[in-house]
């Protein structure tokens, strides 16, 4: 399988479901690092036949994979055309980020400070954790622990529905900001945020956060509007 990533046992990121066959989410996995490392773009197809060779998997196994994937937003199946990576004009871009921002504006209103020791050292630990990732240029292990550090950030807000509904626009946004997470500089951007916004945690400093969590989008949201929308 083509750049199999070595940790794969639960299903995409954080947001699917755990209980995934290995290797349904280790085709995943390779799914995404192709995304991130622009060998999937936007509406480009995905064809079981393809999928298959490149990744030394089977037709159930991709099929499955898909499944998630396109229950997750990520992959689309518009009519007549088959799967394909999902696309975004500049008004849906938009559309979608004004929703992100008013989830975590919410998420971060709702943070009871001061935050319990023991929730901050989690949210400590993954915000080394994704230092450490940044550090490797393991492009998964990237992306999952970005992903993990924003559950363990907006889950403070201790309402499942709303850290939910963060973690499904996560997943929705995922093809338009994955092709940060190979960007040298906005990863770098990525981990000063992360760095800052546990900062503002640490000194209860609530307006800081919720300006921190509303700019730590922007990044990718650019790098995906000056490569794919005119």
């Amino acid at each position: 399988m083509r750049d199999q990533p070595g940790a794969t046992r639960r299903s995409a990121g954080q947001g699917g479901d755990p209980a995934l066959p290995e290797q349904v989410s280790a085709v995943i996995a390779a799914i995404e690092v192709d995304i991130i490392r622009s060998r999937i773009l936007p509406r480009t197809r995905l064809i079981e036949d393809h999928l298959m060779e490149d990744y030394g998997a089977k037709r159930h196994v991709v099929r499955a994979a898909l499944h998630e994937l396109q229950r997750l937003g990520v992959v689309v199946k518009p009519r007549h055309r088959g799967a394909e990576l999902r696309r975004f004009d500049r008004a849906d871009l938009g559309k979608l980020y004004d929703m992100r921002a008013v989830l975590h504006r919410a998420a971060v209103q709702a943070i009871a400070f001061p935050v319990a020791t023991e929730r901050l050292i989690a949210v400590e630990r993954a915000l080394a954790d994704h230092a450490a990732a940044a550090e490797s240029q393991d492009l998964i292990r990237i992306h999952r622990t970005n992903m993990a550090f924003h559950r363990e950030l907006y889950g403070l807000c201790d309402n499942p529905y709303l850290a939910d509904s963060i973690r499904l626009h996560d997943w929705l946004s995922f093809p338009a900001r994955a092709y940060g997470a190979a960007d040298a500089s906005a990863l770098l951007l990525a981990c000063d945020e992360h760095a800052e916004m546990v900062n503002a945690l640490r000194q209860q400093h609530r307006v800081s956060l919720e300006h921190l969590a509303i700019a730590h989008m922007d990044r990718a949201r650019q790098i995906y509007a000056s490569r794919f929308l005119p």
